[in-house]
């Protein structure tokens, strides 16, 4: 899932300095997305508690805002496993997720989750949704076997383009509007969903072997029904 597609981003100065200026769609395109803005807030201070991600400045849920620092940095790099410094930095970010008890968030159950994703896109797309069908209706028979049930912190959309790497080389992760309280091993699904070439490796990581595999599947289908209804949207925004 990739929501920066879908809010807007503006940079901004002031006396408190550098700001970032996170503007969320309407609550229609949010639902339809997922998107909770009082529930990415309250991930986000739980992430910069622990300093891995922006504080929080100001949130305004009626005006559908939120202001947060300007983050000095670079995006993670595409080739990160190749990296030894950023592939240890990454593990060691990981952990630390791990390590955040999240239980005032609520869950997210990521089956449930790909269903209604792929029923807004049937209605918005036939012959998009069309193309996953098959996929989609043999995950969700498999629901029981990725089961999202945890306690931790789960970032939710964790790929190269959320994760800005400062000038000493740690790393602080942007794009909360996904995280939720969940299963210790969804972040380290996602990241192997993409990048693929590595999944191997990365299945090393895991606290549950046995059911890694499909949740990375799970996580790289949400992906791609996520991108075609945001295409959709797209489309649709630019036609208006």
């Amino acid at each position: 899932m990739r929501g920066s597609r879908i809010n807007r981003l503006s940079v901004l100065k002031d006396s408190r300095g550098m700001l970032v200026r996170r503007e969320w769609p309407s609550v229609a395109v949010s639902q339809a997305f997922g998107i909770s803005p009082e529930r990415e807030v309250a991930a986000q201070q739980l992430a910069a508690a622990q300093g891995v991600a922006p504080p929080v400045i100001d949130f305004d849920a009626a005006q559908r805002f939120m202001l947060m620092p300007f983050i000095e940095g670079s995006m993670l790099e595409s080739d990160w496993m190749l990296r030894h410094e950023r592939r240890a930095a990454v593990r060691e970010l990981l952990d630390r997720l791990r390590g955040i008890s999240s239980v005032s968030l609520p869950p997210l159950d990521l089956v449930r989750r790909l269903g209604e994703l792929q029923r807004h896109l049937v209605f918005a797309s036939p012959q998009r949704a069309a193309r996953w069908a098959k996929d989609v209706d043999e995950m969700i028979a498999q629901a029981e076997s990725v089961s999202g049930i945890g306690g931790v912190l789960v970032h939710g959309d964790l790929n190269p383009a959320n994760v800005i790497v400062r000038a000493d080389g740690s790393l602080c992760l942007i794009d909360w509007e996904y995280a939720h309280c969940g299963h210790a091993d969804e972040d380290l699904a996602g990241l192997a969903a993409g990048c693929s070439a590595h999944a191997t490796e990365l299945a090393s990581w895991s606290l549950q072997p046995e059911g890694f595999e499909r949740r990375t599947r799970l996580r790289a289908l949400l992906d791609a029904v996520w991108l075609d209804l945001a295409a959709v949207s797209d489309s649709e925004a630019s036609e208006g």
